[in-house]
């Protein structure tokens, strides 16, 4: 090493010394420094759910690196009474609190220097209780209940404390709760202590080390029916409790979903060969939730209408129990024993308990072909990574705004999409054992993705590959697209490849992008076919199919629809491989269809080309690509029309393509029929009724809708003299030609029911409602104290986005309310920007909305990229329509 001059090294540490201080003193917006680190957190509370706040104690024990007199922590709209740290000795610090960000950041500057070494943190508070996020309150029934929700940032609106995912540490809970009440939390209860002035102490075990985001507690007169233990299994011998948590007379309702949770705990046990991480199960029921589910340790919250199906639900509504139940479950291993470092890691909690919970589903429901749910995830998150403005899977997070974003269909559908991939390309079993090993080592703490991908990759015989690849999909945005030619007559058939990003018409994103593409090809050779992979790097790239004896009659480029990518063959090869369509396996066909109506978005094809595709997807067993195409129907009948006659006239020949289709299945459930057939009927009745306006559908629904609403006879509520599957449709019809009398009963109805799938049902049919003045009451009931849960209010005024009459008089009530209305979404007040923006299709509108809504998402999480994400549709929207304008709508004759 040279020798530096004393004068410069003295500067050089100078100013080193000065960067170490300032760095000390700003506001962390990202992660906290590690200045302070807890080891023990032990938190006392007291709630009553029928008061507006509630008060808490916290006490942590930490390490602290190095003297200091500041500690970063994380805190929101906490009104602190007291703070110390307690040092050697017993000595007490005062520490002075100071809001220093609108995320939550707390500054406690201390009176005198907290010496290096161990100390504890005490803070007394209280706080108000939040809106659907931290601990907040709700009152299904009349009486009323506590429900939590931390990730992403709600724990510290309930406890001051290290909020981010990499502080892991045990927790002590003690819940002082109404008497009367029952409290659960966590870990297991082990004593319960009677208290003065009708008050009860409830204390639980010391938990497993957890981040706050996974903290839980519920309290409330809850019913709390007892499920079947989940019987020993593997290196496990004690069974472990089950019950579920239910507001009171709910209880019995959670039968089917108590009675099949076992079953998937020990399908997952036996995947990881690691047992169930948690000393007890319970399963909440949350009245009012915004997410779907939540997977805290050994309490998961659920909506209640996941929680309260039987067999005689609809099919879609089971297979969602069993599909986030698996999901949920999956995460006890996948985010709970296994937890992210920071949030630009959440894909290895969500894209693997989305694989993992199809998996699992497929296991133990293999009628519910989850695989192709795992396929259409992927593909419909293609959407989004077709922006420029989309996100990576492993995106960087820099700000609290930026966490909700990562909630997103790039996290959990293409994450999962790109593992299920590189499962099919590894090998199932090797593959498992690389997440076995990653789970054994970094068991109880924190891991990275790459941490996950060298545990994978170690397993193949490819190793570099396998991780290079693996991180060109979670490290860079968009969706990969193959251009392909086939080379025969020059020895072994060869594929000739050309890489680029797949980009829609108007984007303003670069092609110049490639990926490592676990490629999987399945080609005709002279009547056999054969498969064969290997990864694909570079711009331009050859593909010898080296067990080909001849040139390939057709060549299918995403065998088994396994890859994340999109593909374009040359038209020769496009040509043979639609003639070969009745061969491909289900999958594949819907990978077809998607390279067909992806060409469309690209430019590749016109309007007419892509309808002449379309009764080939209708024809197709699988109903994932029967209706393929049906968005672009729908956006051309919206976007390329504007004379009524010429409307009619489109909608009556697509609504033909898919008739045979609809008359085939009828109105009525069949004896033995699929969970398929029975979505698929759903589908087409709903596009038919809506989409094609189409008047036989209309009135055998409008029919059907008003025997529910009880109109053509005594007014009772008649719920199930309608197939499940159909109810909705029915309903919203029902109220679209009925006019008053069919909104006030349904109106009636939704005021006096509890069921949550039901009260959904009927807002959406007062939502549909295409009278203005009938709209308007719709609206207003969002602002009617004590009416709508929280999580309904998008099911009711989201309809109205659906229709263009209705989009003007909606905008200007978003536009009017919008403080309320962020208020009661929060934490999803971003989404209000998609439903002001609906139908948008100009640049003026792109204006329009980002003006309108630029400083109003600045400090709302996940805000900032929903509005810029919001506007870049608009502007491609208004591409594809001039680009389209003019383009004849010629159906292909029969």
């Amino acid at each position: 090493m040279r020798s530096i001059r004393p004068t410069l090294l003295a500067s050089a540490l100078l100013f080193a010394t000065g960067l170490a201080h300032a760095a000390d003193s700003a506001v962390p917006r990202g992660p906290l420094p590690r200045t302070v680190v807890p080891s023990l957190v032990k938190l006392e509370l007291k709630l009553d759910p029928k008061q507006e706040r509630f008060s808490g104690k916290t006490r942590i024990e930490a390490k602290v690196a190095q003297a200091t007199d500041t500690i970063w922590m994380h805190g929101r709209d906490l009104k602190i009474a007291k703070a110390e740290a307690v040092v050697a000795g017993g000595k007490r610090i005062a520490l002075t609190p100071e809001t220093a960000d609108v995320s939550g950041v707390l500054k406690f500057t201390a009176a005198e220097q907290i010496p290096a070494g161990d100390a504890v943190i005490e803070i007394a508070y209280d706080a108000p209780f939040g809106e659907l996020q931290g601990a907040y309150r709700v009152k299904p029934d009349g009486s009323d209940y506590i429900v939590t929700q931390m990730e992403p940032l709600g724990a510290r609106n309930t406890f001051p404390g290290f909020d981010e995912p990499s502080f892991k540490q045990p927790w002590d809970i003690t819940l002082i709760v109404p008497e009367g009440d029952v409290a659960v939390a966590n870990s297991a209860e082990t004593k319960t202590e009677k208290l003065a002035g009708g008050w009860k102490k409830v204390s639980f075990a010391r938990t497993e080390a957890l981040p706050s985001y996974l903290i839980a507690f519920a309290v409330g007169p809850w019913d709390v029916p007892v499920g079947p233990d989940i019987a020993p299994n593997g290196s496990r011998t004690a069974p472990i409790k089950l019950r579920g948590i239910a507001a009171k007379g709910q209880g019995e309702r959670m039968k089917y979903s108590l009675a099949n949770t076992p079953a998937i705990v020990h399908a997952l046990e036996d995947y990881f060969g690691i047992p169930y991480p948690f000393d007890k199960l319970d399963n909440v029921a949350a009245p009012d939730f915004w997410a779907g589910a939540m997977e805290n340790a050994g309490l998961i919250v659920y909506r209640d209408s996941l929680m309260f199906i039987d067999e005689k639900s609809a099919v879609g509504q089971r297979q969602g129990y069993w599909g986030v139940s698996a999901h949920e479950l999956a995460h006890q291993w996948f985010g709970d024993l296994v937890t992210m470092k920071w949030w630009d890691d959440l894909w290895l909690n969500e894209a693997f308990a989305t694989w993992m919970g199809n998996k699992i589903t497929g296991q133990l429901q293999p009628q519910f072909h989850t695989d192709r749910g795992i396929l259409e995830g992927g593909l419909g998150a293609m959407g989004a990574d077709s922006l420029a403005s989309t996100r990576r899977i492993h995106e960087p997070i820099n700000d609290f705004t930026q966490i909700q974003s990562a909630f997103d269909g790039i996290t959990y559908q293409k994450g999962g999409a790109v593992l299920a991939m590189f499962e099919n390309y590894v090998g199932e079993t090797k593959f498992r054992d690389g997440v076995r090993n990653y789970l054994k080592k970094h068991s109880r703490g924190n891991a990275t993705s790459a941490d996950l991908i060298a545990a994978v990759a170690a397993q193949s015989n490819e190793a570099d590959a396998i991780d290079a690849a693996f991180k060109s999909y979670i490290d860079q945005p968009g969706v990969p697209f193959l251009k392909i030619d086939v080379e025969c007559g020059k020895g072994k058939p060869t594929l000739v490849l050309q890489q680029q990003r797949y980009l829609p018409i108007g984007s303003s994103a670069s092609a110049d992008q490639t990926w490592g593409i676990p490629l999987a090809v399945r080609y005709d050779d002279g009547g056999q076919v054969r498969e064969e992979k290997g990864i694909v790097t570079g711009k331009q790239a050859r593909f010898e199919l080296k067990q080909a004896q001849s040139c390939p009659a057709w060549v299918m480029p995403n065998a088994h629809g396994a890859g994340y990518y999109r593909f374009a063959l040359a038209p020769k090869w496009q040509q043979s491989l639609s003639g070969a369509f009745a061969k491909l396996d289900e999958r594949e066909q819907r990978v077809y269809a998607d390279s067909v109506t992806s060409a469309y978005g690209a430019g590749a094809l016109t309007s007419s080309q892509l309808l002449a595709a379309l009764p080939q997807f209708a024809s197709a067993q699988v109903r994932q690509t029967a209706i393929a195409g049906m968005y672009n129907l729908r956006w051309m009948e919206e976007q390329l029309i504007s004379d009524d006659k010429q409307r009619a006239e489109f909608l009556a020949s697509a609504a033909e393509i898919y008739r045979p289709r609809l008359q085939q299945l009828g109105y009525e459930l069949k004896e033995g029929e699929s969970d398929d057939d029975r979505i698929l009927r759903g589908n087409l009745v709903a596009f038919f009724a809506g989409g094609f306006k189409d008047p036989a559908v209309r009135a055998e629904m409008n029919k059907r809708g008003r025997t529910v609403l009880g109109l053509d006879g005594d007014g009772k509520l008649n719920a199930d003299a309608v197939p499940r599957d159909l109810r909705g449709t029915a309903l919203w019809v029902a109220v679209q030609e009925g006019g008053k009398p069919a909104f006030d009963a349904a109106e009636k109805h939704f005021r006096a029911s509890q069921d949550a799938v039901l009260r959904s049902q009927l807002l959406g049919a007062l939502g549909n409602s295409t009278d203005p003045q009938l709209a308007e009451r719709a609206r207003a009931l969002v602002f009617e104290e004590g009416l709508l849960r929280r999580n309904e209010i998008v099911a009711l005024v989201g309809e109205q986005a659906n229709d263009p009459a209705m989009r003007p008089a909606l905008r200007q009530w978003v536009d009017g309310h919008f403080s309320e209305l962020e208020a009661k979404l929060a934490p999803a007040g971003a989404r209000l920007v998609g439903l002001y923006a609906d139908g948008m299709c100009s640049a003026a509108d792109a204006a329009d909305v980002e003006s309108k809504f630029a400083e109003r998402m600045k400090n709302i999480e996940g805000g900032p990229l929903e509005l810029k994400q919001t506007g870049e549709a608009i502007r491609l929207c208004a591409a594809a329509k001039q680009a389209r304008a003019g383009q004849p709508l010629t159906f292909a004759k029969k």
